[in-house]
């Protein structure tokens, strides 16, 4: 059985006007050359999220999905219960606005300004630990919040006590929106009674937070945290026990953390990878290229693309790929032995540069192993592999396995060759 190196480079999909296109990489459009390539397809909703295409990526169904609240949860060393509700919370910016409902009556609503709040750290730990001392907002409706800082400038909200995970979000998905209404999206009395006290806590985390010594101090105050994701625990077969394949996770993003421990893989932790646009990419590939000596399967992950992509700066994006090429893929080229690893390269969802969104649509991909059956494809970007086959994403790891472990047939079952 060949090793396999699997990379995600978040976001750093595009249209056709891509970073991709524009960068200098040699090391990338050489594996292209050499592998093989095409596209990957993700419609996952409108605004395809990383929890669920990764989780897709590594072979596994949208049934099977947990919810992304909960991945967050196990991404930051939380051990939810099986009873637990947890929610993916942005510290945002918004402002109050008067609007007219249908009636002619005005009433106030809230505006998102900056969904991540500059991105802006400051003061967020101790943001946290005081709403967590709010004793207005700790039990609503005998629904319990607990509140934890996760990176940057999200967090992850743990509700206990009858509460249930089928509601919606108050993230409206971009800037310059009203905040959503948090619905049930079942009728029963747990998620009605779920999403009401949701509604109430929002706005009174809002109206503690406007007040909030530290968001005067604030150049962009975090005012608000928008909500999305719910989920809770799942049975869910891991990963060495779905594939047969031991694996590992690195990266600094708690999401993908989260994937690697829900599929029973082990998250190896590297000094320096934050998740964020500056991190240890030389100590994230020599982690990685170490690890294939003890996993069957490694999967090591980059957040830095889609950070630049939706702060819409061309430049930054095609920057990092350059240097991610540099740092990894010249690396990888040098040092592997492609006789016994394959290397598969892909993003998670296009990011797109110029309006900042994550977008439906397709991705390039290449697997590339000695001894693979290369497609005539000479650069790794959008247009350049379109000249080569359509995978969808809920298919594709199905189709690195097919392309990178030798079978036989026994009994009429294809078994891998140990």
């Amino acid at each position: 059985m060949k090793k396999i190196l699997f990379i995600i480079l978040d976001g750093a999909a595009d249209k056709e006007r891509s970073a991709y296109r524009f960068a200098n990489k040699p090391n990338l459009d050489h594996l292209a050359k050499e592998g093989f390539c095409g596209m990957i397809n993700n419609e996952l909703g409108g605004h395809p999220d990383s929890g669920i295409s990764i989780w897709n990526l590594l072979g596994y169904k949208k049934e099977e999905y947990p919810g992304r609240g909960y991945l967050e949860a196990l991404g930051i060393n939380l051990q939810p219960s099986k009873n637990d509700i947890c929610i993916r919370g942005n510290f945002a910016t918004v402002k109050e606005n008067l609007i007219k409902d249908i009636s002619g009556e005005y009433k106030q609503n809230l505006i998102v300004i900056d969904r991540r709040a500059g991105r802006d750290e400051t003061g967020l730990e101790e943001i946290v630990k005081d709403l967590n001392k709010e004793k207005d907002l700790k039990y609503i409706e005998g629904i319990r919040f607990d509140v934890y800082k996760s990176i940057g400038h999200r967090v992850v909200i743990v509700i206990k006590d009858s509460a249930s995970q089928d509601i919606t979000d108050s993230d409206p998905g971009d800037n310059n929106l009203p905040i959503l209404e948090v619905k049930p999206k079942i009728k029963n009395d747990k998620a009605i009674k779920t999403a009401r006290a949701v509604n109430k806590w929002l706005y009174g985390v809002y109206n503690f937070l406007k007040k909030h010594p530290i968001n005067r101090r604030r150049e962009i105050p975090a005012n608000y945290i928008l909500t999305r994701g719910s989920g809770s625990a799942k049975y869910i077969k891991e990963m060495k026990i779905k594939y047969g394949l031991k694996g590992a996770v690195i990266t600094g993003s708690p999401v993908v953390k989260g994937i690697g421990r829900a599929l029973g893989m082990n998250v190896l932790e590297v000094e320096g990878a934050t998740g964020k646009l500056e991190t240890n990419l030389e100590g994230k590939i020599a982690k990685a290229v170490a690890a294939l000596s003890n996993y069957d399967l490694v999967v090591l992950h980059v957040l830095a693309p889609d950070i630049a992509a939706h702060d819409k700066i061309l430049d930054k994006k095609i920057k990092i790929i350059e240097k991610i090429d540099e740092k990894w893929f010249k690396l990888i080229l040098n040092k592997l032995d492609f006789n016994e690893t394959a290397v598969v390269i892909t993003s998670d969802h296009i990011t797109d540069v110029w309006s900042g969104l994550h977008l439906p649509g397709k991705m390039p991909f290449v697997i590339y192993t000695n001894g693979i059956k290369k497609n005539g494809i000479n650069k790794f970007d959008e247009v350049s592999c379109s000249f080569g086959p359509v995978i969808e994403i809920e298919d594709f790891f199905e189709e690195v396995l097919d392309k990178t472990q030798e079978k036989e047939e026994i009994e009429g079952e294809l078994k891998f060759i140990e």
